[in-house]
């Protein structure tokens, strides 16, 4: 699924920065394929171009890798979150701030792809979780509803399950575009990338808008 090259330069010194980035490049695309199981650190050195000592010396293990490589994903979402207070309040910009969420995803495809896998495979590690690298992700957008809902402007909707359903929904298309586009014979993939952001602003605005006056 993923085009990975091989390391132009095997044998860079243990402590040079540019041999971790690497390593995490290389990881990122062969979790995002194979998912964590699927994936050996064998297989991460060899198209590294490092040798297994090498990826033990800066990650010391599997586990370790794949966990920089979510802190790698989390990072990269840091500029897509919300600005600082005041915080839009109504459902149109509380639906524009979640949308960022989709420009991230289709900025970074093969994060996306990973993230779904990780959703999907992950119970055993979410039992033993010490960090959720995207829970400041769900805090922002539950903390934009929040201030919608004290002013009024948001009606009465979970912030957190609201905030888990649109970046489900969000991951899950990003990951499966092409597929989309096939299977509804689409030309192009802007088409159906226009598609479902104009249906997740819609969706979202209306699951948004407070209560019409009268109803419970």
């Amino acid at each position: 699924m993923f085009d990975i090259e091989p390391a132009r330069r095997a044998g860079r010194p243990l402590g040079a920065p540019e041999t971790r980035r690497n390593c995490l490049d290389v990881a990122e695309r062969l979790f995002a394929a194979g998912g964590f199981a699927g994936t050996g650190l064998r297989d991460i050195a060899a198209r590294a171009g490092v040798t297994g000592a090498t990826l033990a010396y800066h990650f010391g293990s599997k586990e370790k890798l794949y966990g920089a490589v979510l802190a790698r994903i989390a990072d990269s979402i840091l500029p897509y979150l919300p600005p600082t207070p005041p915080m839009p309040s109504d459902p149109a910009s509380v639906a524009g701030l979640i949308e960022r969420f989709l420009d991230w995803a289709l900025d970074h495809r093969h994060y996306a792809t990973l993230l779904l896998r990780e959703l999907m495979e992950n119970p055993d590690r979410a039992r033993k979780a010490k960090r959720w690298y995207l829970l400041p992700l769900i805090e922002a957008y539950a903390a934009a509803i929040r201030a919608g809902q004290e002013r009024g402007t948001v009606g009465p909707v979970d912030p957190e399950m609201t905030a888990f359903h649109a970046t489900g929904a969000i991951t899950h298309f990003a990951a499966s575009t092409v597929t989309i586009q096939r299977m509804l014979a689409l030309d192009h993939e802007a088409e159906a990338v226009d598609r479902f952001r104009r249906t997740l602003r819609d969706s979202l605005v209306a699951m948004l808008a407070p209560a019409a006056a009268g109803e419970a």
